[in-house]
């Protein structure tokens, strides 16, 4: 098979797809505005109909596009952007129809790695804390089911700290979907190593070793790449499990 050849698959609609659009309906006839905080987790899934797993990943997701903002203390607000570019974002999460795998793992490599090594180089005290937050939250869930959300948010923190709005701005569109796949192929298993690797990636980004940093993201992302490449050249047949 050619190695050139693609790999279009059609996104899965899921029920944090449809809380995504219940939120949409409520931004679009002005029951929510931004700036307006969101009903807790508890009332969404109650209102809604969904179990509130369904609904924190929905919120997860909406933070991660930067719709949405998590406040200490004060729950989840509608980010003050506007009402029109809002509304483009969030049929921007849930619409998106097919895609190339291969080469959307290929691009988040390359812009994780970019994004780590300008993080090691840029980063601020504050942005320090955020990632060494990130990693506490990541070493407390990385063996449970929401180590994907955690894993996620750890490279967030790195792709904030980067100080390129593009490369995060890239990162947040594509990251996504993959996890789609990563979860519906399981491939996203407890790994003890994934916690000392982001140990690793934190020391060295606290230290400014910004080309270490950088080979030590491609290491950390090199099963991602091999799991890409085997679903390239098997097509649509499913992995075995």
């Amino acid at each position: 098979m050619n190695a050139l050849k693609t790999l279009s698959l059609p996104r899965e609609k899921t029920a944090a797809d449809e809380v995504i659009r219940r939120i949409k309906q409520m931004i679009a006839s002005g029951e929510l505005k931004p700036g307006d905080r969101l009903p807790a987790e508890r009332k969404l899934a109650a209102d809604f109909g969904f179990g509130r797993a369904q609904v924190r990943e929905a919120l997860h997701k909406l933070e991660f596009y930067g719709i949405i903002k998590t406040l200490p203390q004060s729950g989840s607000v509608v980010n003050r952007l506007d009402i029109t570019a809002l509304d483009g974002l969030i049929s921007d999460v849930v619409d998106l129809q097919e895609y190339d795998f291969y080469s959307l793992v290929e691009t988040r490599v390359l812009l994780e790695a970019q994004a780590i090594r300008l993080c090691a180089e840029r980063r601020t005290d504050d942005d320090m804390k955020k990632i060494i937050f990130a990693l506490e939250q990541f070493q407390k869930y990385w063996d449970t089911p929401e180590r994907v959300t955690y894993d996620f948010a750890f490279h967030r923190a790195i792709a904030e700290a980067s100080h390129n709005p593009v490369i995060k701005a890239m990162l947040l569109i594509i990251t996504p979907d993959i996890l789609t796949i990563y979860n519906r192929e399981r491939f996203c298993a407890p790994r003890k190593e994934l916690v000392d690797e982001h140990r690793q990636m934190v020391e060295l980004i606290r230290n400014g070793h910004s080309v270490e940093a950088e080979k030590l993201m491609v290491q950390h992302l090199s099963d991602v790449v091999e799991f890409a490449k085997q679903k390239l050249t098997a097509g649509s047949a499913p992995l075995e499990k």
